[in-house]
């Protein structure tokens, strides 16, 4: 978006928690520091109460206790193995000796009441940081009901934590267009628009929605839903990646207009040409069936599913193109390979840079989308679906709404039903039969154009037309 819109004319500037990797040509970039006070002050001092009545006060506290208790420990051994090298008269050390039992029965006494303590401490914190039993629910919904929207400064105070970072640095930029990523910059933006109204400086504030991912807990999803409602009609327009989602976030919130979509595809190059690609970094000949998994991996994602149906699909690899190859959830997916006897068959390759994406996976021979059948996935295209394409690999995705359609109606690969390992493997091996079937659905006229960035910017960069009027 931001090359897009410097090479419509404008000046922009990215603000980020950093770091600023890959800012294109003529583009700044200023990096915030987010520091989380007001969001974790909840788990720096849980209040003990009825729940935790022993609980530390403070994570101070319960360091200094913890630290001192194991530093009396170090003490009191050292001490004993004086005792024990040191050569006294009987007397002495016999006096000695019990003054020493007794430091180690006080000792005793103060680590079992530390421990006791540190425990509730810990306990307490894993709570306020997932809050998600009865007790935490009853209170979301009392500040639902009472405090309706402005539930959000309750339930999640560190929207303010990235109020007092990046209100000042858009403050000082004072530009004429805030383009919001997400709903927790949108509050930011709104309150960024109005101090600069009242110094007599316009700006428009656009929202980029994403599909709405289920939170972890109630309290999050409450603390979000306000949090949209309060800012969401302040904004000036609305942009979000698909036809039904537009649609749905016009109807939640009361927009007076249906957003602007703009789908996050890639460029469109020319044939992607990957000899040097994920086939090539996972040193796989050009015979050996190969199919690639790009995203972050997530249980929801379906990646278990790629696993469990590499046993029943004998010589086919799987690469996995991940940002973190020390992902806790890849290393259980690892071990589960292990556990199946394909692990040498599972390849775990690192991101490449977003404009080499395409030509990357192209010497795969499949991409796939397992994902499970949830609200977020099925209204929208996931970018990875637009990179397949543009790398002109076969897909095989699960059965959810937009991908199942899009694929049917291309014919570009096969539909599986979510989840289900035996559909999935019937999938893949109709692709792997005949794969230049799937790919001639790519040479038809103008599909990768409706699918790329040069196509998608074009609603944005009129929207941002529309909002600034004519450029110089």
């Amino acid at each position: 978006m931001a090359a897009a819109a410097r090479a419509a004319g404008y000046e922009v500037t990215l603000i980020g928690r950093g770091p600023a990797t890959a800012v294109p040509l003529g583009v700044a970039a200023r990096t915030v520091a987010v520091a989380g006070v007001i969001g974790t002050h909840r788990m720096l001092r849980p209040r003990p109460g009825l729940r935790w009545p022993l609980a530390y006060r403070s994570a101070e506290a319960y360091t200094h206790r913890t630290t001192l208790v194991a530093a009396r420990r170090s003490l009191l051994a050292t001490r004993g193995a004086e005792l024990a090298l040191v050569h006294r008269p009987l007397p002495l050390r016999a006096v000695a000796r019990c003054g020493h039992l007794l430091a180690l029965l006080r000792h005793g006494v103060r680590a079992v009441w530390t421990r006791a303590r540190a425990a509730q401490h810990r306990t307490a914190v894993h709570r306020r940081e997932k809050p998600d039993t009865r007790l935490d629910n009853i209170v979301t919904e009392l500040a639902r009901l009472l405090l309706r929207r402005r539930a959000w400064r309750r339930l999640d105070p560190g929207l303010l934590d990235e109020e007092v970072a990046y209100g000042p640095a858009l403050d000082s930029v004072r530009p004429h267009l805030i383009h919001a990523l997400g709903h927790r910059t949108l509050g930011v933006a709104i309150r960024a628009a109005l101090r600069a109204e009242a110094s007599g400086h316009r700006i428009e504030v656009v929202w980029d929605a994403p599909p709405r991912v289920p939170a972890p807990t109630r309290r999050a999803t409450v603390a979000a839903d306000a949090h949209e409602r309060t800012f969401a009609p302040e904004a000036d327009a609305v942009v979000t990646v698909g036809d039904r989602l537009a649609r749905e976030l016009r109807a939640r919130h009361g927009l007076s207009a249906t957003p602007t979509v703009c789908r996050n595809a890639p460029p469109l190059t020319a044939a992607p040409d990957g000899p040097q690609g994920v086939r090539a970094v996972c040193r796989l000949s050009e015979d050996t069936p190969l199919l690639v998994h790009a995203g972050r991996l997530l249980p929801d994602r379906g990646p278990a599913t790629v696993i469990e149906a590499l046993p029943k699909l004998y010589d086919l690899h799987a690469a996995f193109v991940v940002p973190d190859t020390g992902d806790p959830y890849l290393a259980e997916l690892r071990d589960r390979a292990a556990q199946l006897g394909v692990h040498a068959r599972l390849h775990v390759v690192p991101y490449v840079p977003v404009e080499e994406i395409p030509a990357f996976l192209s010497s795969a021979d499949i991409g796939v989308l397992p994902v499970h059948q949830l609200p977020h996935h099925q209204g929208v295209l996931a970018s990875r679906y637009f990179e397949y394409a543009h790398a002109r690999l076969p897909v095989v995705v699960s059965d959810v709404r937009a991908m199942a359609a899009a694929t049917l109606e291309l014919g570009n690969g096969e539909v599986f039903r979510a989840g289900d390992t035996a559909d999935f493997v019937r999938a893949v091996g109709a692709v792997l039969t005949n794969p230049k079937r799937y790919r001639k659905a790519y040479d038809r006229d103008d599909v990768l154009r409706q699918w790329s960035w040069q196509t998608e910017s074009v609603p944005l960069i009129d929207l941002y037309a529309r909002l600034l009027g004519p450029r110089p």
